[in-house]
């Protein structure tokens, strides 16, 4: 058994390996069709080991010598460490949100401090991000709090656990109880992911045992020392697993990777590996206990709080999109600021200062990041200086673009108070849709507008015109991207799929959708409906992070070039989703089906122009692809001028002709 926990210069350097992958990862270099190191995310398992086996063995040698954990000890040591340097990346964060962040970004800013603050940012974050069509993940300034959360709520009950197991039966029960505690949590951690993957990546039930891999190690340096550590494998296996490593950083992808499953376990066992037979005079322990690694190691922590303001920052301030002079910028910002804080903060906050001055210290700075986001999230505007300078700018034009999203919302709010129908239903059915008869007219023609949120939108125009499509009424039907079977089991018993006389599918055509949409129709046809395909909305590049209209209007500074958008964005539509529409239609027609174009209520080709304008100066998409109620209310009239859904043009209704009004 051992005496001591002593200092293993080649951990720093393994914490120098994980953190660079994040900062790879993060910077999002492109490489071909992906980016580089599209599995750097993995370096965040790699601390969750690497924390476990530290932590766990401080831990296990307070049990050894006292028989006891002194937890107010090991919080204070928790505080020390975890909580100067978080706030002071905070605090200089306040200014950029300031300069930079819109009103709903600071909103959202404001409520991820105090979040972080709490230890709770990783359910913050699912919820915020879970949601469909949430912001961009790169561009939330806190979005990393998500794993300090994970791991401080797992040492708010470990130290209980650990103790608990030693008094029941000494270091064998804490030996076979983080066993089972491991295993149970990777079981906890694939179930998860199959049910819902995107808690699953926040949940500290299905990231625990990473952390109990490392403490797993930690039990048995203590009780296993000399196990498996002689002999060729011995010599092997830091070199193998360091490889490993490497390899799933380079090679691993997150989308649909089923992380932090059984999938991640490759990574947590070459991590494991690469601790328990790293040892001195090892060839890839002497690499990592070389002098940069080791240094760049003890700033990790700092690394990891900096980057992703700088780099989030950065995202937002830069319209046109980060080059490579910018990542080297904002990775010298961040290696400058760590290095200050690392010497000036982070070492005598945690070793030197004054328990009374320590206390006093952490006061004030959260008390003053409470401050800000009481105020800010008090503010209508969001406290920020973006407001006055683009509401000037954009006059009646939106300048945020997350204020007409939720907008555009509102209308499926609205029919259900007690169900809000928003974009957490975007992608499977509400209540108010499987349960409640919209149509109310016994002689009307009804409509059933069906898919994700482009049914959304292609609702809004139908209904925000209704008075227009005289003897016709209209309700919407969430479908998920994938069209789950459950979806459509649903839709097969709602009373409105039963009154409907006409299913129009307006979905944004994902391959599953493609690939389904023969079956569907042949099954509503079945049911005695007439089928009507909506082609794909017209979706428009940008140059830039941000969708057209705002990189057009911010590149010019004067609302006087508007008038050219139109024209721009023509030149500027995607032209695969021009194939993909003609395509579709292309399939309508063999399937004997209906169809009607929704780029055409968008796109005019003769005058090479497309509405992300409206006739009043105003916008009619939120990013590339979705419309605001301005541009559905446009979209939904020209719909009605074309006759669309009248018995007597329920054909395909592809002549080109009756859409040549549509650049009024």
């Amino acid at each position: 058994m051992t005496s001591q926990v002593s200092y293993r210069p080649e951990i720093d350097g393994m914490r120098a390996i994980a953190v660079s992958a994040v900062l790879v990862y993060h910077l999002g270099i492109a490489q071909g069709d992906g980016i580089v190191f599209p599995g750097g995310f993995l370096g965040v398992d790699l601390f969750f080991v690497l924390s476990g086996f530290l932590i766990t063995g401080i831990l296990l040698q307070e049990l050894a010598e006292g028989g006891r954990i002194h937890l107010a000890r090991f919080y204070a040591r928790r505080a020390r460490r975890i909580l100067p340097p978080m706030l002071l990346v905070m605090m200089a964060s306040l200014p950029a949100a300031w300069a930079i962040l819109l009103p709903s970004e600071m909103q959202r800013f404001a409520w991820s401090l105090l979040a972080t603050l709490g230890f709770v940012s990783n359910f913050f974050w699912f919820e915020t991000l879970g949601a469909y069509g949430a912001a961009a993940a790169d561009q939330q300034p806190f979005l990393h709090g998500w794993s300090l959360a994970i791991e401080e709520q797992f040492y708010l009950l470990f130290p209980l656990v650990l103790t608990l197991l030693a008094r029941l039966g000494g270091g064998r029960a804490v030996g076979v109880g983080i066993a089972v505690l491991l295993v149970s949590g990777l079981a906890v951690a694939q179930l998860s992911t199959w049910a819902m993957p995107s808690f699953s990546f926040f949940s500290p039930a299905s990231r625990a045992w990473e952390l109990l891999a490392g403490s797993g190690l930690a039990w048995l340096s203590r009780y296993r020392a000399g196990l498996l550590r002689r002999g060729p494998l011995a010599r092997l296996a830091p070199l193998a697993a360091l490889l490993v490593l490497l390899a799933c950083f380079a090679g691993f992808e997150l989308e649909g990777s089923g992380h932090p499953g059984l999938p991640t376990l490759p990574v947590i066992l070459a991590s494991c590996t690469l601790i328990w037979f790293a040892r001195p005079g090892e060839p890839v322990t002497a690499l990592l206990s070389t002098p940069p690694l080791v240094y760049l190691g003890k700033l990790s922590y700092a690394i990891y709080l900096w980057h992703f303001p700088i780099f989030a920052f950065g995202r937002l301030a830069n319209i046109d999109g980060a080059t490579a002079v910018d990542m080297a910028a904002w990775l010298g910002l961040t290696l400058a600021l760590s290095v200050l804080s690392y010497h000036l903060v982070e070492r005598p906050f945690r070793f030197s200062l004054p328990t009374r001055a320590f206390a006093a210290a952490i006061t004030g700075a959260t008390a003053m990041v409470l401050q800000f986001g009481a105020v800010s999230l008090g503010s209508d505007d969001g406290l920020g200086r973006q407001s006055a300078r683009l509401a000037w700018l954009y006059g009646d034009a939106s300048f945020d673009n997350e204020v007409l999203q939720a907008q555009s919302w509102s209308i499926l709010d609205a029919l259900d108070p007690d169900e809000k129908i928003d974009r957490w239903n975007a992608a499977t059915p509400s209540r108010h849709e499987r349960e409640a008869l919209w149509f109310r007219q016994s002689e009307s023609r009804k409509v059933l507008i069906i898919g994700n949120s482009h049914s959304k939108d292609m609702f809004n125009a139908l209904w925000l015109n209704a008075e227009r499509f005289d003897g016709i009424e209209f309700a919407r039907f969430a479908i998920g991207a994938k069209v789950p079977e459950a979806h459509i089991e649903m839709l097969l018993r709602a009373p409105n799929f039963a009154a409907a006389h006409v299913i129009a599918l307006a979905p944004r055509y994902t391959p599953e959708f493609r690939t389904a949409l023969p079956r569907l129709a042949a099954l509503f046809q079945r049911h005695g409906k007439e089928v009507v395909v909506i082609g794909d909305t017209a979706e428009f590049d940008s140059p830039s992070v941000l969708p057209l209209f705002d990189w057009h209007l911010r590149s010019v500074g004067t609302r006087a070039q508007l008038a050219g958008l139109n024209g721009i964005a023509h030149d500027r539509e995607s032209a695969e989703g021009r194939t993909a529409e003609r395509a579709l239609d292309r399939m309508a027609e063999e399937l004997g089906l209906g169809f009607l174009s929704r780029r055409q209520l968008i796109c005019d080709d003769a005058a090479e122009s497309c509405a992300l304008v409206s006739p009043e100066g105003r916008k009619t998409m939120y990013d590339r692809d979705h419309w605001t109620l301005e541009g559905a209310a446009l979209f939904g009239r020209r719909a009605a001028e074309a006759g669309w859904f009248q018995e007597d043009r329920k054909g395909h209704g592809r002549s080109q002709d009756r859409f040549s009004n549509l650049s009024r």
